[in-house]
Parts: C-alpha cells; structure tokens; sequence
C-alpha cells in the first residue's frame, strides 16, 4: 500500500504482517494510536473550528448544571467528607473546569471536599490540565492515563460522549449469516473491507439472539469495550453516581430492521464522511450507544436504580434551583446562560439529541 500518512503506513504494516484486521482495531489506532490517532492529536476537535459540536463547547452551563446535580446528590447521602469526580475521556478539561467553578460559587462546602480525577490516555491534553485548572483549582484535581489506580470511597463517575468513541466491531448480515466486517487491502492499494466469521463466541451469541430476517446486506456495530469500561467504573467506585451521556437508542430501536446501515458516522469539519476507512486519524469515528446493553453491563457490574432519558429532561430537571434564581432575581439573569440552556436542551438541537443514563451504586 502506498501510504501518505504515517498512521496510514502503521495500519498498513499491521495488515501486511497479520491478514486483515477486525475493524475495531482499525478504530482505536485510527483514533487512539499514539501522536497519530485523531484523539491523541493535537488538532481542534471540537467547537466551530473543529469537526463538532458537544454540548461542553456550548459553553459553561452543561457543566454547571452536573455540578448542582452532583451537590444535590452528595447533600442527601449525607454531605461526606470527601466526594470524589472521576471523568473519563476529560480531553482538554474543559467539562472540569466548569463543574469546579460553578461547585466554588454555588457551594463552598461542596467545593472543598471534592477531589476531581480527569482520566485522559492523551499524554498531550493531561499536560493542559495543569495549565488550565491550576490557577483556580490547585489541589482539587488530578490527571491520570486509565481508571485502574482509582479506588474511592464515594463519589460520582460521569462519562460525557466518551462510549461513542470506543472500538466497535462491524457486523453485517450476509446470506442469511452474521459475518464480521474485517479491514484488508485491496488490489487498489487502499483499505476495504472483507467478511469473516463472527470468531468471538460473545458476540456470535449476541447476534444470535437478535435472530433472522434481516435484509441482506444490514450492517450494524457491537462495542467491545463496552463491558470493560462499565466494570471499571464500578471497581473505581465503592458507592456513589454513573452518569453517562451520549448518543444512543435502545437495543430495540438500535437493532431495528430498517436501521440497515448501522449508526457508524465519522466527522470533518462538521460534515459526515461517507467511508470510515479513507483518512485514519483525521477524522472523528463514532457509534451510537446500546444503552439497553450498557444499562444490563452496569447492572451486572454492581449499579443499580437506572434512570434513562434524554438530555433535555435529565437538565431541565437538574437546573431547577438555577433556574428558580432567575425567576426570583430576574435582574440578575444571565442571558448568555439563558442561551446556552435553550441550546443544551431544545429539541430541535442537542435536548433530544443525546439521552442521559443515571444509575446508582
């Protein structure tokens, strides 16, 4: 293959070593490999210059909002002496920042009893941690690679857009046989891909409970790193709050025989890319979440009570103190909060847009 990057050049390597790869390992060195990968990179991802929007580039009220959700909720557990956040996928730290600023103004008490740990693999945006928090929060937070070290008493572990972009395997309904979508190189010089056997007995099973009758040709996704991430959390934390938001359906709608192509997209720019093969770490490759699957995985993990829905409802419900201020002190709205809101929640934008997972351990 005649790469022109040096990903492209890596992958290649790989596949001309081995065979073709599952396009889960295609997925996590397109996105993850070291300096290469589009999240290890240190190219704008997100806001107007970027290739997306997320709902913590809309600015401070998404955070905000979390940090009067998790003081309400380290209020009625008995305001504990210490109160850890754990944030997987922290990227730049951003998503931090704004709940210790918000936790400082609002309640002082809360504030001083937390201990904020942003979990990034990019050695890169752990670096901006520092630059960005220190000045405001030294000694409130810590920044380390994985989840595995962390063992809290209790606490909160919120997961914001972060299981979209975990590995997925693709699997395609074939001749009336699920077969695992495999990346190769064709005769062109380029990556495409192939049909194997499923291999994993876990997913064959998976896939077999869904049953038959699916068009010929019907592509859908499996996260293998699903399960591994959920158990983590749970390890991490001995009692407290998983809150996950992200795009997503219910298995029943996830699986959906007319959903024929899947929910894998890959972004630039703010423009859908057709083919998640053409450019490896240039740009963004997601799936949406099976929250019927990721609830189950935190069940059986120790977590317990679930509360699912979309976003709009889980913040409007979680801003009612804030927005209760206003109302008394319309003097001193904040309009440009006001904004932000309506954009975190209206339907027509991001309220519908993502769904929200809480479930209590």
């Amino acid at each position: 293959m005649k790469a022109t990057t040096a990903l492209q050049a890596i992958i290649a390597a790989e596949i001309e070593r081995s065979g073709p790869i599952p396009f889960s390992r295609f997925m996590k060195m397109a996105l993850y490999q070291p300096n290469d990968g589009y999240y290890s990179s240190h190219r704008k991802k997100t806001g107007k210059q970027g290739d997306f929007i997320t709902s913590v580039t809309v600015g401070s009220c998404f955070g905000s909002i979390l940090a009067r959700k998790l003081h309400s909720y380290w209020i009625e557990t008995g305001a504990s002496q210490q109160f850890h956040i754990i944030e997987p996928g922290a990227h730049d730290g951003t998503l931090a920042g704004d709940i210790l600023d918000e936790a400082a103004r609002f309640s002082p008490d809360f504030y001083q009893v937390i201990q904020y740990h942003l979990i990034e693999t990019s050695e890169a945006l752990r670096n901006n941690h520092s630059e960005r928090l220190s000045d405001d929060h030294e000694g409130r937070f810590n920044s380390q690679p994985t989840m595995s070290t962390i063992h809290v008493p209790c606490g909160a572990v919120i997961s914001n857009e972060l299981i979209d972009a975990l590995p997925v395997e693709l699997v395609k309904f074939d001749n009336d046989q699920w077969k695992r979508q495999m990346v190769c190189i064709d005769a062109n010089g380029n990556f495409s891909f192939t049909n194997a056997e499923i291999g994993s007995q876990e997913i064959a099973q998976f896939f077999a409970s869904l049953g038959t009758g699916y068009p010929d040709g019907y592509t859908t996704e499996y996260n293998t790193d699903m399960d591994e991430f959920v158990r983590s959390a749970a390890d991490a934390l001995s009692s407290g709050i998983f809150i996950t938001i992200d795009y997503g359906h219910t298995q029943e709608d996830y699986y959906h025989r007319d959903r024929i192509t899947g929910t894998l997209q890959t972004y630039h720019s703010h423009q859908k890319a057709e083919n998640p093969l053409l450019c490896p770490g240039e740009i963004d490759i997601t799936s949406h979440v099976d929250f019927s699957r990721l609830q189950e995985t935190a069940e059986n993990a120790g977590f317990h009570s679930p509360w699912l829905g979309s976003q709009s409802n889980y913040l409007t419900k979680h801003a009612r103190s804030w927005l209760l201020e206003m109302e008394q002190n319309p003097q001193k709205a904040d309009m440009e909060m006001i904004r932000q809101f309506q954009t975190l929640t209206h339907p027509s934008m991001l309220g519908t847009r993502f769904s929200v997972l809480e479930m209590l351990k």
